[in-house]
């Protein structure tokens, strides 16, 4: 694994979630996986292809989703996953995405993006082919993970 792959998607963790959601985000050590984890209520998946290929999996529980959206709105109370939500959780996935291709074409690694789906539902279970890298994360008390799953 590359590390300045790695040091890509830390950046644009920290970078966008102090810009976009004025909030610090606790990165955890990257790892690598054979399989995503389950239990995530909430999850965001971003295509890639170009220099590498595979999968963004942005996974939140549905608490720290709202927690989200309520800092995306500026502070205002929010309540219920409907379709603002959801279109702002995939929002901030499109960011940190774009971010991190945006990091990989300056190490010569440049990919092109999909835009985000949103997936809500209990206990989701996503199978994926590829090497997985693997941030764990924490805003406030709430964990989350981000993977990077990388096809050959």
């Amino acid at each position: 694994m590359d590390v300045k792959v790695i040091n890509a998607m830390l950046k644009s963790l920290v970078k966008v979630f102090n810009e976009t959601i004025h909030s610090k985000v606790e990165l955890g050590r990257p790892e690598i996986s054979k399989e995503l984890a389950k239990g995530y209520d909430l999850v965001t998946v971003v295509g890639y292809n170009g220099n590498m290929e595979g999968n963004l999996v942005y996974g939140f529980t549905s608490e720290l989703g709202l927690l989200i959206v309520s800092k995306m709105m500026g502070g205002m109370p929010y309540e219920k996953l409907d379709e603002l939500a959801m279109s702002a959780i995939g929002e901030l996935g499109n960011m940190v995405s774009g971010n991190i291709a945006m990091h990989l074409e300056q190490i010569g690694k440049p990919i092109d993006i999909t835009p985000p789906s949103v997936i809500c539902g209990r206990e989701i279970q996503i199978n994926v082919e590829g090497l997985i890298l693997k941030i764990p994360a924490q805003l406030e008390t709430l964990s989350f993970e981000v993977n990077m799953v990388m096809r050959e």
